[in-house]
C-alpha cells in the first residue's frame, strides 16, 4: 500500500472540492470508471451490477454497465443499456454501440450507430475512427463510403487536424503558421487555440504556451470532450500548477470520473510534492481504488518523455507486493527506452507469466528480440500476437519470417 511509502510525512490538509467521502453508489461509479479505464471488465461489472442510482447518476451507470458488458462481449445487454444514454455520454454510446452490431454483425445497424455518432458534437476525430481495426470490415462497404461523405467535419475541424498531423511530422513552423491563420479567422473558437499552444510549447516558447492554453480552456467551456483533452495535455506537458484548477472544475460537473481524482493525485507526485498527496491518496483508497495504482499512472504517464523516472515508479508499485502484469509490462517498456534490453526482457516474461494473453507485449517483445539479433525468437512472438488477433503482426511476419 501507498501509505507505507508516506510513513514519517507531515500531513498537509488539502481541499478536495466536490469528493469528500461521497455515497457508496459513487464510490461504486468511481471504482467501476477506473477498473474499465484498464480493461477490468468483470470487475467493473461487478462492483455496479446491484446498483441503483437516481438523477444524473443514472446515465453514468448505464455508460458504464454498458462498456464493461461490451468488454465482457455481452453486446446486446450491453446495447440495452447503452440507449438509455444521452447528453454528454452520448457520443460515446453511439460508437460503442456501432462497434457492437459489428461483432453482432449487423452492419446496417453498426452503420446507423456510427452516423448517430458523428452527427453528435463530441464525435470522435476522423482518423481515430477510420483507423479503428474495428471498422476495416467496411473498407469497400458502399453504405460506409456513403456515410464518410458527407460534411461531419466543420473547416476548423479539418484544419486543425491537419495541423496535428503537421506536428506529428516535425513540421512545426508549418503548423504555427496554420494555427495563427485559424487564431485569426475563428478567434472564439478554442480547438486553433489548442493547437497554437501546442507549437508554442515544442518551440519552447513558455509564456505563449501558457497563454494559449488558458485561452482553450476558457473558451472550451461546454465541450467536455476538449476539455479532458487540455487536461491530459497538461499533465503530459508536467503543466502541473493549471491541474489542479482543471480538475476541480470538472469535478464540480463529474464527481465519480475517476481520471480526474487520480490526476489531482498524480501532479503532486510527478511534482515531488508527495506530502501533498496524502489527502488525495486516502480519497482514491476510500474509493475502492489501490493507492499503489497511482505509482503505475505516473509512471505510464511520463513512460516516453522520462523513462527512468517512469523506472522509478512502477519499481515502487511492483515493490509494493501486488503481482500485477501491468506493472511489469510498463516497467519492461521503461526499460527498453533506457537500453536496459535484459531487465526489460524479465520484466516483460515476468508479466506474460501473470497474464499470458497481451498480444500488445508479444509484438513490443518482437521487436526488441529483432533488436538484439533473436529472429527467430521476434517470430515466434509475432505469431504468438497474430492468434490473438493483433492483423499488424501478419505484415511482420510477412516481412522477416516464414508465413505460419
Amino acid at each position: 500500500m501507498v501509505r507505507r511509502f508516506f510513513t514519517g510525512i507531515l500531513f498537509l490538509a488539502v481541499t478536495f472540492a466536490g469528493i469528500a467521502q461521497g455515497t457508496q453508489t459513487n464510490r461504486s461509479l468511481i471504482r467501476a470508471r477506473y477498473l474499465l479505464s484498464e480493461k477490468m471488465y468483470q470487475e467493473a461489472f461487478a462492483s455496479i451490477q446491484n446498483q441503483q442510482v437516481t438523477g444524473s447518476e443514472q446515465i453514468l451507470l448505464a455508460l458504464t454497465m454498458g462498456k464493461a458488458l461490451s468488454g465482457l462481449k455481452n453486446y446486446v445487454e450491453a446495447n440495452s443499456w447503452l440507449e438509455r444514454v444521452s447528453g454528454d455520454g452520448l457520443a460515446e454510446a453511439t460508437y460503442y454501440m456501432s462497434k457492437n452490431f459489428i461483432a453482432l454483425k449487423d452492419y446496417t445497424r453498426a452503420i446507423e450507430y456510427l452516423g448517430k455518432h458523428l452527427a453528435d458534437k463530441g464525435h470522435y476525430p476522423a482518423k481515430i475512427i477510420q483507423l479503428d481495426p474495428d471498422f476495416s470490415i467496411f473498407e469497400n462497404n458502399r453504405d460506409w463510403i456513403h456515410l464518410w461523405q458527407k460534411e461531419w467535419y466543420s473547416e476548423t475541424e479539418q484544419q486543425v487536424a491537419e495541423g496535428v498531423y503537421l506536428i506529428s511530422l516535425g513540421q512545426v513552423e508549418d503548423a504555427g503558421t496554420l494555427a495563427e491563420k485559424l487564431v485569426t479567422a475563428q478567434p472564439g473558437d478554442p480547438q486553433p487555440w489548442f493547437l497554437k499552444a501546442r507549437v508554442h510549447h515544442i518551440l519552447k516558447e513558455e509564456k505563449l504556451f501558457h497563454d494559449a492554453l488558458d485561452k482553450s480552456w476558457q473558451l472550451a467551456a461546454e465541450n467536455i470532450s476538449l476539455r479532458n483533452e487540455l487536461l491530459r495535455y497538461a499533465v503530459e506537458t508536467g503543466d502541473f500548477d493549471k491541474v489542479n484548477g482543471m480538475t476541480a472544475d470538472l469535478l464540480r460537473r463529474d464527481p465519480s470520473n475517476p481520471e480526474y481524482i487520480i490526476d489531482r493525485a498524480l501532479v503532486r507526485i510527478l511534482d515531488g510534492k508527495e506530502s501533498l498527496a496524502v489527502k488525495e491518496i486516502e480519497i482514491v483508497e476510500e474509493n475502492g481504488i489501490e493507492p499503489t495504482e497511482l505509482y503505475y499512472q505516473a509512471g505510464r504517464k511520463i513512460l516516453s518523455s522520462s523513462p527512468g523516472q517512469a523506472e522509478s515508479y512502477l519499481t515502487k508499485a511492483i515493490d509494493s507486493g501486488i503481482l500485477d502484469f501491468r506493472f511489469f509490462y510498463s516497467r519492461g517498456l521503461a526499460r527498453i527506452g533506457l537500453e536496459k534490453t535484459d531487465l526489460a526482457l524479465s520484466d516483460l516474461a515476468m508479466s506474460l507469466d501473470i497474464n499470458p494473453n497481451q498480444p500488445a507485449l508479444y509484438m513490443a517483445r518482437a521487436g526488441i528480440r529483432l533488436d538484439i539479433g533473436d529472429s527467430e525468437g521476434a517470430c515466434h512472438d509475432w505469431r504468438k500476437a497474430l492468434e490473438m488477433g493483433n492483423a499488424k503482426a501478419a505484415d511482420l511476419l510477412y516481412k522477416y519470417c516464414r508465413l505460419p
